[in-house]
């Protein structure tokens, strides 16, 4: 299943300036159906328009080349290292890497990767929770892991553990309340510090549950829609958007409306980082 059934139109990989991979990794969390993710979001791509009206882009003219789904081992360390090896060719012949989720762990693979094509990589991720330190065991998670290879922001946080503010500096976090309260200027400082060279880390929980119910651990208070595609806009506009990932989904039977918001977010990021970008 290609992503918006371009399968008419789908570019040899050689011509492809950006690569989607399915990553249905299920983390090592309690949440049902995890794994599930990029197939609900290649699903409800499918009914999406291949033409944006509000950037009047046609999709089928960005050479976007969907990759089969990534067989994932149950080990997290061999996932990574799967993810690593599997998409650094992608970033080394200067592909737009589109990762879809899935469990947001993906990032730590999917930024080894990244890091070969330039060293000098930051991370700008958006989400609820700053996934520093495991709230069960407080032991390192994701982003500490990321943290230690290159620079990161954070914005849209809502919750932590208590040990994890002392681990952010102010000028890389951003709270959700602080874009409610003082717009996209708030999060310029944590934009402004990271590199030339940016991976974006989306996930869906940086949405308020209103419009995206469908995540392990919803908090409320989240960015909407509109403020959410204005920042990666803002981002792609003064950096270099090299590779993202979406990750996150809760599949729900009945949640039409939250599947397609997730395939809808992958189009607009990927029209953000091919139009400034390429």
């Amino acid at each position: 299943m290609n992503f918006l059934n371009l399968s008419a139109t789908k570019p040899p990989y050689n011509q492809a300036k950006a690569v989607i991979l399915p990553v249905p990794y299920k983390g090592s969390g309690r949440t049902p159906g995890m794994n599930k993710g990029p197939e609900v979001i290649l699903q409800a791509s499918q009914m999406l328009s291949a033409y944006d009206v509000e950037t009047n882009t046609d999709l089928n003219e960005l050479n976007l080349h969907t990759l089969d789904p990534m067989v994932c081992p149950n080990n997290r360390q061999e996932v990574m290292d799967e993810l690593a090896n599997q998409t650094s060719p992608h970033f080394k012949k200067n592909k737009l890497v589109a990762a879809i989720g899935g469990s947001h762990l993906i990032s730590e693979g999917l930024v080894r990767a990244a890091l070969g094509q330039d060293n000098n990589l930051s991370v700008l991720h958006l989400g609820a929770h700053p996934h520093l330190l495991d709230p069960a065991t407080e032991e390192p998670d994701v982003m500490a892991r990321i943290k230690e290879k290159c620079m990161i922001s954070h914005i849209g946080i809502r919750s932590m553990v208590k040990a994890e503010k002392g681990k952010i500096l102010i000028d890389n976090l951003v709270f959700a309340r602080d874009i409610y309260n003082n717009g996209l200027n708030a999060a310029a400082d944590a934009i402004d510090v990271l590199s030339e060279t940016v991976y974006l880390a989306i996930n869906l929980d940086v949405l308020d549950p209103a419009c995206m119910p469908a995540v392990a651990k919803p908090e409320p208070g989240g960015l909407d829609w509109y403020t959410l595609n204005n920042i990666i806009r803002m981002v792609a506009r003064e950096k270099t958007i090299i590779g993202f990932d979406v990750t996150g989904l809760a599949p729900q039977q009945n949640g039409l409306h939250a599947h397609l918001l997730a395939a809808k977010l992958v189009y607009k990021t990927l029209i953000c980082c091919l139009h400034n970008n390429r």
